[in-house]
């Protein structure tokens, strides 16, 4: 810590002569009595005195400044990963920059164009922020950037912080086919996270952003809800999702539809853009053309040579576990599920592979690039093999 010393003028100056005078008036009368304190000590001890005097008069004159301040700059820069879909990326100027103190107190919020050109704060810890929008509940449309940076400012010194502004929510956007319109007349799809849901219409075509975490689509009976006046609710996702993450996910209601499933991750510069396809709604079972969805089949259970349809999403099930990810060890049995990147077990359906031809059709040891396909499997619909819902024994299956 650094002081400066600031001296005021003081008004008025010092006569010599008169002062000079006077000493040597008051030295006389001192002779002249006979005093016995010598004359150079006596002389000396009136100067103190007078200077003393003089300081305490000039006091107001005086001040000390402390250097207890620190100055912070700032660098604003956009997060930028590969060249691929590019948006527009919003003024920094109008993001919210927000400042505590070790103690948690705001020292600064206001918007980041706003900011002074010199900000200067005390030396201490200090928590910094921005963001481009307010964001907590599911809204369309509302794409949020922001960072935060833990900083020490010392004094006298500059600190310059950079600012790397990512997405921090994710979008979510949902395609209905005219097949899926169809089948459903009387449903919406709704979104969900922790925080909300948000309704999304067939008719919508925005991306929906959410918090990440948990995140849910499920199809939402319409009023009037049926005779027994309980709305009916049929799950689509279920899963986490990060930040960054962008999912279009294209709703089918056709199970004869034999396109391939297509699921990829593109980086882009702000989010990783995923696409998948998923079949909702499916048949009676009876045919491939009319198989059931996974989701059906906790109704259906004890049904025997039923198609059931979903993708082959992982292997090396056991009473609880299942591997996502190769390599996989286990021709005995495999899991599909209604989206092809399904990664939480109890969305899964537990199918038992017959020491058959199949085996070697449908194990993923050695056909690991079946993991992702959409399959047609027929068989006997259980209650349990492996501690979920599966089909056992297997009698058939075709991609």
């Amino acid at each position: 810590m650094k002081g400066k010393l600031l001296l005021g003028k003081k008004e008025g100056s010092l006569n010599e002569e008169p002062f000079l005078k006077g000493f040597t008036g008051t030295l006389s009368s001192f002779s002249s009595f006979g005093a016995r304190i010598p004359l150079l000590t006596l002389f000396f001890g009136i100067i103190v005195i007078a200077l003393y005097s003089f300081f305490l008069s000039s006091c107001r004159g005086l001040t000390f400044e402390e250097e207890n301040t620190g100055e912070i700059r700032f660098v604003f820069n956009r997060k930028v990963d590969t060249k691929s879909v590019v948006r527009e990326f919003p003024d920094s100027n109008k993001f919210m920059l927000t400042i505590k103190n070790s103690s948690g107190t705001v020292v600064y919020n206001d918007l980041y164009g706003n900011r002074p050109a010199k900000m200067e704060l005390n030396a201490g810890s200090y928590e910094i922020s921005v963001v481009s929008r307010v964001f907590t509940r599911p809204e369309f449309d509302a794409p949020c950037y922001g960072d935060n940076k833990t900083v020490i400012v010392k004094a006298g010194e500059v600190c310059v912080i950079s600012l790397t502004a990512v997405q921090t929510n994710l979008g979510v956007r949902i395609t209905f086919t005219a097949d899926f319109i169809k089948k459903f007349p009387g449903y919406t799809a709704e979104l969900a996270d922790t925080a909300g849901k948000l309704t999304y219409p067939f008719t919508e075509t925005r991306f929906a952003y959410l918090n990440p975490g948990p995140v849910t689509l499920n199809l939402i009976e319409l009023p009037p809800y049926g005779e027994d006046a309980v709305q009916d609710t049929i799950p689509v996702i279920s899963r986490e999702m990060s930040q960054k993450d962008m999912l279009t996910v294209n709703l089918h209601a056709n199970p004869s539809d034999t396109s391939s499933a297509t699921s990829g991750v593109i980086i882009d510069t702000t989010a990783r853009w995923l696409f998948e396809q998923i079949v909702v709604g499916a048949g009676d079972g009876k045919s491939m053309a009319t198989a059931f969805n996974t989701g059906q089949l906790s109704s259906n259970i004890g049904a025997k040579g039923v198609w059931v349809t979903g993708y082959i999403v992982g292997g090396d099930l056991t009473s609880t576990a299942i591997s996502f990810t190769p390599p996989f060890t286990k021709e005995t049995n495999l899991a599909i599920a209604s989206s092809a990147s399904e990664t939480i077990r109890s969305n899964c359906i537990s199918i038992c592979i017959p020491n058959t031809d199949l085996r070697g059709v449908l194990n993923l040891c050695t056909n690991p690039g079946n993991l992702g396909k959409r399959v047609y499997i027929q068989g006997t619909v259980v209650a349990s093999y492996l501690g979920l819902i599966g089909l056992n024994p297997v009698t058939d299956a075709r991609f």
